[in-house]
């Protein structure tokens, strides 16, 4: 973990259940990094390079990742609440049950993404690629959807 601090870099780490919570991580190199469990509660992972990484269960609350490569990321059950995912690539991502509630999701590219049970509550798709994803059981309720029209099918 000191590496990827001091030199914000650490392609193929294991940073499992690592607390990251609010580190500066702009424009970091953490391709195929092992992030399982990992606290990055409102980090900056902008412009980071996260194709491949491993991010179950990471929890990624608040988390600025506004422009971050996260071409087959897996992200199964990892907790996205009010993350800014904007112009973020998520093609071929693997979001299955992910909780993206109040996440931004603007202009963002989620192509082939596997979604699953994904909580989108309340986030904002407006302009977002989802050629190839599966919505019929991901939960739209307040969802902005990509051409700006509101999606609220699984409200209560």
């Amino acid at each position: 973990m000191d590496m990827l601090l001091t030199n914000n870099e650490c392609p193929v780490c294991i940073l499992n259940d690592a607390d990251l919570a609010g580190a500066q991580l702009h424009r970091a190199n953490l391709k195929v990094a092992s992030l399982t469990g990992a606290n990055l509660t409102g980090a900056d992972l902008s412009d980071t390079n996260l194709m491949l990484s491993d991010l179950i269960e990471a929890n990624l609350t608040d988390a600025n990742l506004t422009g971050a490569e996260m071409n087959g990321a897996q992200m199964k059950n990892s907790n996205l609440t009010g993350a800014d995912l904007s112009g973020a690539i998520l093609t071929q991502a693997n979001l299955v049950d992910a909780n993206l509630t109040n996440a931004k999701l603007i202009n963002t590219e989620l192509t082939a993404a596997v979604i699953g049970v994904a909580n989108f509550t309340s986030a904002d798709l407006t302009g977002a690629n989802l050629r190839g994803v599966n919505r019929s059981r991901a939960i739209l309720c307040h969802t902005i959807m990509p051409d700006g029209s509101e999606e609220n099918r699984d409200c209560p």
